[in-house]
């Protein structure tokens, strides 16, 4: 027997999106979520046709890779990535690439 789900209220959406954002410690995401005009899609049958026709499936492709020796490569050190991330302005790259280069 099919599970009936319960129909939510826009509020419940929008206060579920929230929860979730500030449990995830994404406080801006939050606000932003919290601040904006949209309203979340209430799950339906046109909602889903809506969102497969403006999110189309992946094109799949039957081709066959190259062989290593056919592709060329790009080789850099630890050095090269880390005098690349440092040209970036301030405040620009991500976080946790400063973490994870131990700069």
């Amino acid at each position: 027997m099919p599970v009936q789900r319960q129909k939510q209220s826009a509020a419940d959406l929008l206060s579920k999106a929230v929860r979730a954002k500030i449990e995830d410690g994404n406080m801006k995401a939050a606000v932003r979520i919290l601040l904006s005009e949209d309203t979340p899609a209430v799950p339906s049958e046109e909602s889903w046709h809506q969102l497969c026709e403006n999110h189309p499936p992946a094109f799949k492709s039957d081709a066959v890779l190259p062989e290593v020796s056919q592709a060329s490569s790009f080789i850099v050190d630890e050095d090269d990535v880390r005098k690349a991330v440092l040209s970036f302005p301030a405040g620009s790259a991500g976080v946790l690439m400063v973490y994870v280069l131990n700069i």
